[in-house]
């Protein structure tokens, strides 16, 4: 039998893996979820940027022969020549991802594994997208920071980061397609 999970009632529940839910209680928190998760992105991303910005702007006004600014009708550009590694946030990159990421997991891991023993599935199925996001958010700084410090990108570990995003993509899909099905009466696995 399904179980009705009121919205408040999903903050109490991150933690319990037990039991069911049905689609009407799921999506609506689903949303509020990933809200969330995007608000505290932002949070983080946002000041990240302007401060790179704000480098760069700093950068171009004491190094005119070294950058170009462009400015005009709602367009501003900064083009700065060279190798620059401090204008790359691969720090900061592995914090917003670390952040993010882990909050969605802490937000939707147990409503996910109920939603999907109201659909006759093992909680197990929540688990496909994980490896491929963690390696891509695993490689994406180190590959960035390689670059920051003045080596060529490397196309094996640029190709691997995109197959891996579009890996995680497909098993992100397959997981929402599990999750939007109808309840099923069979006991939980």
């Amino acid at each position: 039998m399904s179980a009705s999970v009121k919205l408040l009632e999903h903050f109490k529940r991150l933690f319990d893996f037990a039991g069911r839910e049905d689609r009407a209680s799921f999506w609506p928190y689903a949303g509020v979820a990933f809200g969330i998760t995007m608000l505290a992105g932002m949070v983080i991303f946002v000041p990240m940027m302007a401060g790179t910005m704000q480098a760069m702007q700093e950068f171009a006004a004491q190094h005119p022969d070294q950058a170009t600014v462009t400015s005009g009708s709602g367009q501003y550009s900064i083009s700065v020549h060279g190798n620059h590694p401090e204008f790359l946030p691969a720090g900061s990159m592995a914090l917003f991802l670390a952040v993010t990421f882990g909050l969605a997991i802490l937000l939707f891991a147990a409503a996910v594994v109920r939603r999907l023993h109201d659909r006759g599935k093992s909680g197990a199925w929540g688990l496909m997208p994980l490896p491929f996001i963690i390696y891509s958010s695993v490689m994406m700084p180190k590959m960035f920071s390689s670059v920051a410090m003045g080596s060529d990108p490397n196309m094996a570990s640029f190709l691997s980061i995109f197959f891996s995003n579009l890996l995680y993509l497909a098993t992100l899909g397959g997981l929402i397609v599990l999750l939007a099905g109808p309840s099923k009466p069979v006991p939980n696995q």
